[in-house]
């Protein structure tokens, strides 16, 4: 019976513990989408960034970059469409500079990943916490 319940409580807990896929997470509202939000048809490219929900950065909003912009804040289980010209792009994510309190961290700290876009391309970028802030190139 032990072995039983020790297997269904794993079983329950990675379920939780599961990155959402860009189709499960919520689009962040309007007003924590500061850029790149009207789409020039046939002269853009798009990139999607995703926030993990996560334990460690739980209740707070994440800063996200390009070129070094403030473009969005993300909450866990988020994200956010950008449409970009084509060309090098720095994508990159921080503390939020508006935090106050437990969630104000270093705002100069950024974690930054270089990517090339062409015209029509989507790319997908991932948030995670783990065991630092990070984002990366993602397929899913």
């Amino acid at each position: 019976m032990r072995r039983l319940i020790a297997a269904a409580t794993v079983a329950a807990l990675s379920g939780c513990a599961a990155p959402p896929t860009v189709g499960e997470a919520v689009l962040a509202p309007s007003s924590r989408l500061l850029a790149y939000q009207v789409e020039d048809r046939g002269k853009d490219a798009v990139v999607t960034v995703l926030r993990e929900g996560d334990v460690n950065g739980a209740g707070c909003l994440f800063a996200i970059f390009v070129d070094g912009e403030l473009v969005a804040r993300l909450a866990g289980d988020e994200k956010a469409q950008f449409y970009l010209k084509p060309g090098r792009k720095l994508i990159g994510v921080g503390w939020d500079p508006q935090a106050t309190g437990r969630c104000a961290g270093n705002d100069r700290f950024k974690r930054e990943v270089a990517t090339w876009l062409e015209v029509g391309e989507s790319q997908t970028f991932r948030i995670a916490f783990q065991p630092m802030l990070d984002i990366r190139p993602s397929s899913y």
